[in-house]
């Protein structure tokens, strides 16, 4: 299940990757039996345009909460922006079979790693109709 809690997202973000979520932005939570299982940043909106996603797991998503997400997001913009780290490779695979198209390298964007951009429209995405 998906549901808008800003804080909530907030909270488990900033704690598992260690980062700082700045306003204004959208956080959904992602929850299994009560309890969450990942949280999504929606951030760098530009109405009708592009959002960015900022997003940590630590289970399995189902195909629902995938699909819900990406209704969310498109039902706002024609494109989503997402970044992950060069070393994460489990992240590019899985945004790649999401539809993701590498769009390019930010440099030292990490502490400790450049950043690859990855860019999805939501003219060309396959993930509901």
């Amino acid at each position: 299940m998906v549901r808008q809690d800003s804080e909530g997202a907030r909270r488990y973000v900033e704690r598992e990757l260690g980062l700082h979520i700045s306003d204004p932005f959208i956080g959904l939570v992602i929850e299994k039996d009560g309890k969450a299982v990942g949280a999504v940043i929606l951030n760098d909106y530009t109405p009708g345009q592009n959002i960015e996603l900022t997003a940590h797991t630590c289970g399995n998503w189902s195909i629902a909460d995938v699909r819900e997400i990406a209704r969310y997001c498109f039902a706002r913009v024609r494109r989503i922006t997402a970044r992950t780290s060069v070393n994460n490779t489990r992240a590019a695979y899985m945004l790649r079979a999401l539809g993701f198209k590498r769009e390019g390298v930010l440099r030292h964007w990490f502490d400790d790693a450049d950043a690859i951009v990855f860019g999805l429209l939501r003219s060309e995405q396959r993930i509901f109709r």
